[in-house]
């Protein structure tokens, strides 16, 4: 029962990590974001571009499919030296459990394929159908979407060693 509430704790953290990794790199970035409903929403494009993937839009589906091009090596070594700056700091945080179960990027992102509508939750991710919370809107001939999105599919991998 113990183990079951450390894998929990350890899964809530790394999931915190991401989503402040992602806000500090997408500032630093220079990614534009909105505000929609007291949501910050991230330009699809500037996101896209920065973790490697390919962007094209289908104005009659009004639809947005994004491709995986390949390594992203100069991103992952930002995010590295980020990370590096971050683990410092949450040094105080980590206790014997979580040495024991660091987390590592495997240089891919979850989904290698990403189709999104704008306006509808549905997202396909690698032939699979998923939901978002926040559906992708246009604002000012852009697409801008949740953080979730980016976190979740975009960003690379992170895999237990």
């Amino acid at each position: 029962m113990v183990k079951g509430k450390q894998s929990k704790t350890f899964i809530v953290m790394a999931v915190l990590m991401l989503s402040l990794v992602f806000a500090g790199i997408a500032n630093a970035a220079g990614i534009k974001t909105i505000k929609k409903s007291g949501m910050e929403l991230y330009n699809l494009r500037q996101a896209a571009e920065m973790y490697g993937y390919s962007v094209k839009w289908n104005a009659k589906e009004r639809s947005v499919t994004l491709a995986y091009k390949g390594k992203m090596e100069d991103m992952m070594m930002k995010d590295d030296m980020m990370k590096d700056d971050m683990m410092k700091d949450d040094m105080m945080m980590k206790d014997d459990m979580m040495k024991d179960d660091m987390m590592m990027e495997s240089g891919k992102p979850a989904g290698e394929m990403i189709k999104l509508w704008i306006g509808s939750k549905k997202i396909v991710v690698d032939g699979m159908e998923a939901n978002l919370n926040t559906a992708p809107t246009i604002s000012q001939s852009s697409t801008y979407v949740s953080e979730a999105l980016i976190s979740q599919y975009m960003m690379p991998v992170k895999m237990m060693k």
